[in-house]
């Protein structure tokens, strides 16, 4: 049995609680979100696509980390690594030429989802998403509502600086792109990291921003396995801070969306840091109770030092139905 989130003790307090959004929110605002949206705008090499077909998936992340693994046997046998690293950086790539190519148009997107996303966000202290795309940093820039969300790009330039991180709004909503985000750079040369803005939907051509002489690289964590996120996310300044941001936060927390597969061990391992908390997650309610009782046992699993309780997502304001955006 799922609880409505209402029967979700943690969340009538909301604003003393952390909410982690993953890819379950992005999916239910837009369908081109979807795995098999996203593969099949793909532009793939005939190397990559043998290797989605050989697993039998259209998961990316499940590509990557399969090749991850090819790297690490072609290395002890002392064989070259060349074919699947070229076919790695592809299929890496193509996952955030595809995002940017499927996201949901800005001029569909409705005031009042931009509303309800800003308020469910400033509902919290903090948000942590694993979401590449630009549907919460799109909506707290432009909801009508009175809200009051920081996301630590304040230094010149809309620039990260990890010595000025102070957030001097007691009440301020903090928030904290885990995974970097369509956004988001970084200098190769210098190190710095920082965001693009604009007033409108030319954030979707972001790609014409990153030339062949520019020394500045999508902030992207799209690696198949936890560890090689975990070695991404070293070499980002921003990145590292989230992730301990995370690690050090211990208010009941909010998991909407958010699997904690394999791949995202890391999450887990911080969600797992500091003293025993509530933590609500929240399931997609699939009618196949089986599968329901085996995701509840494999989450509990994750999170074994916690009071994790359920809920049914679609009776989130985040999951309802009538949230999701069509294309005209």
């Amino acid at each position: 049995m799922l609880l409505p989130c209402k029967g979700i003790l943690v969340l009538r307090h909301a604003h003393v609680t952390k909410l982690i959004g993953g890819s379950g929110l992005s999916i239910n605002l837009w369908s081109g979100f979807q795995y098999d949206s996203l593969y099949n705008s793909a532009s793939l090499t005939p190397a990559a696509q043998a290797i989605f077909t050989e697993l039998g998936t259209t998961n990316f992340e499940q590509c990557l980390e399969c090749l991850h693994h090819a790297n690490i046997a072609l290395r002890a046998l002392q064989e070259s690594t060349g074919k699947v690293d070229q076919t790695y950086a592809e299929v890496r790539d193509a996952l955030f030429e595809t995002v940017s190519d499927v996201h949901v148009p800005w001029g569909v997107f409705p005031q009042p989802t931009h509303d309800l996303l800003a308020e469910t966000m400033n509902g919290h202290k903090a948000v942590f998403t694993t979401s590449y795309d630009l549907c919460l940093y799109w909506s707290h820039l432009q909801t009508g509502k009175r809200v009051n969300i920081v996301d630590f790009f304040w230094a010149a330039g809309h620039q990260f600086d990890d010595a000025d991180t102070v957030v001097r709004s007691s009440n301020a909503t903090r928030v904290y792109y885990l995974h970097g985000g369509l956004h988001l750079w970084q200098d190769d040369l210098t190190g710095d990291n920082g965001k693009w803005t604009s007033a409108d939907g030319r954030l979707l051509s972001i790609k014409s921003k990153y030339g062949p002489t520019s020394t500045r690289r999508p902030l992207f964590v799209s690696e198949g396995t936890s560890a090689a996120k975990s070695r991404t996310i070293r070499q980002s300044t921003y990145l590292t801070f989230c992730l301990e941001e995370l690690r050090a936060d211990d208010r009941p927390t909010v998991l909407f969306g958010q699997s904690l597969a394999a791949q995202d061990d890391h999450i887990a391992e911080a969600l797992n840091e500091g003293p025993r908390r509530r933590i609500a997650v929240s399931m997609y309610p699939t009618g196949d109770d089986n599968a329901i009782i085996s995701e509840k046992a494999r989450i509990l699993k994750r999170l074994p030092n916690h009071k994790v309780r359920f809920f049914d997502s679609t009776t989130h304001p985040v999951g309802a139905s009538a949230l999701r955006i069509t294309a005209p």
